[in-house]
């Protein structure tokens, strides 16, 4: 699978005319190779790959990136220069993503002459349509966040704090086999739940709140991501009315969504059942976004978002609707593009879940 990637780099190449791609963008680096650390580059070429990483590294370089020339490097060792030499590179792209201007400086000193092209979001275009092991890993990782949330939410109660949830829901991803969230845990209660990227507090649920929680987990390199909004007790009728619009966006969405369609036109049709409903100006955030190695990457579905939906791209469709001092609303599935209808990866019930009742959270379990 990672041979076929590096090919699609390889077209990068031809079509700029380039002679080699230096990456840095370490998300790439491992999407490519395999490898993942804090420090590292890769030199492709139309023949070859050359991963360069410090002593830190080295074994664990030479243990995972398999079909790649890895090469220790240190600071200032001229690493560069001999490449550039060994393979006649000319006209090097790098990655300007990711790349800083301290390091571009560096590059330019260590092979002067070198002509240098910066290379933006094509990278990160390769990455867009997943292949079978990339979805099959996200279904993994979507058993493990998906049990984790059922085990907490059988805990969840008046009284617990928004912090106590996060850290279980966390712990609890970490204990079924994930490396770890893949973001920051949002658990937003009560008037809370109207701050779309709220952080946990150690404020309590209480009777009569709505609780948004979005949260995913990190496993063997790739993301998850899903919202669900519950409810503590019997909440107002208004908040009820606010679900069953987001709810029905968020199917409108999932139907729309299809190899082909433009991105303009998913959301065009839940933002434009949001307004019919009268809460468009309480939808302040894009439909949804590409999840993989990155938990927010490309394709992303907004207003002014340019291209469509293509086979095997992993989404998430996610409306919201927020009303200051009040609460909100947030429903988030990730699902995967086919011809006909989407794939949905995610498995949470998406109806009006009541914190302290008998119900599952998930419709399988």
């Amino acid at each position: 699978m990672r041979e076929t990637r590096r090919k699609s780099v390889v077209s990068v190449i031809d079509r700029l005319a380039l002679d080699a791609l230096l990456i840095r963008g370490m998300q790439n680096i491992f999407y490519l190779t395999g490898f993942k650390g804090s420090e590292g580059s890769l030199l492709v070429t139309r023949g070859d790959c050359v991963l360069m990483t410090d002593s830190r590294y080295i074994l664990h370089a030479l243990e995972v990136a398999q079909g790649v020339t890895v090469l220790e490097t240190r600071e200032n060792d001229g690493a560069l220069s001999k490449l550039t030499d060994r393979y006649g590179i000319r006209r090097l792209g790098f990655d300007s993503l990711h790349t800083t201007y301290r390091m571009y400086q560096r590059y330019v000193e260590m092979a002067p002459g070198l002509e240098m092209v910066p290379v933006q979001e094509d990278l990160e275009e390769i990455r867009r349509c997943k292949d079978p092991s990339e979805i099959m890993t996200m279904r993994k990782g979507l058993e493990i966040h998906t049990e984790a949330f059922n085990r907490v939410f059988e805990k969840m109660a008046p009284g617990r704090t928004e912090r106590e949830i996060a850290n279980e829901l966390d712990y609890a991803m970490r204990s079924l086999g994930a490396e770890g969230p893949a973001f920051e845990t949002i658990v937003a209660s009560g008037p809370r739940a109207a701050l779309p990227h709220a952080r946990p507090t150690d404020r309590a649920f209480r009777e009569g709140d709505v609780v948004i929680i979005d949260f995913g987990c990190l496993y063997d390199g790739y993301n998850t991501d899903e919202t669900v909004t519950l409810c503590v007790g019997d909440t107002s009728q208004e908040l009820h009315d606010v679900h069953a619009v987001v709810n029905e966006a968020r199917k409108k969405g999932i139907d729309a969504a299809r190899a082909g369609v433009s991105l303009q036109h998913v959301d065009a049709v839940v933002r434009g059942h949001i307004e019919e409903c009268g809460y468009g100006d309480y939808f302040r955030h894009g439909t949804g976004h590409g999840v993989g190695v990155d938990v927010h990457e490309s394709p992303s579905i907004g207003p002014r978002a340019d291209g469509a939906l293509e086979e095997n791209m992993v989404v998430t469709i996610e409306p919201g609707v927020y009303l200051p001092h009040v609460g909100g609303v947030r429903l988030e599935d990730m699902i995967v593009i086919r011809e006909g209808r989407a794939e949905v990866l995610t498995s949470l019930r998406k109806d009006l879940l009541k914190i302290g009742g008998n119900n599952h959270a998930s419709f399988n379990g």
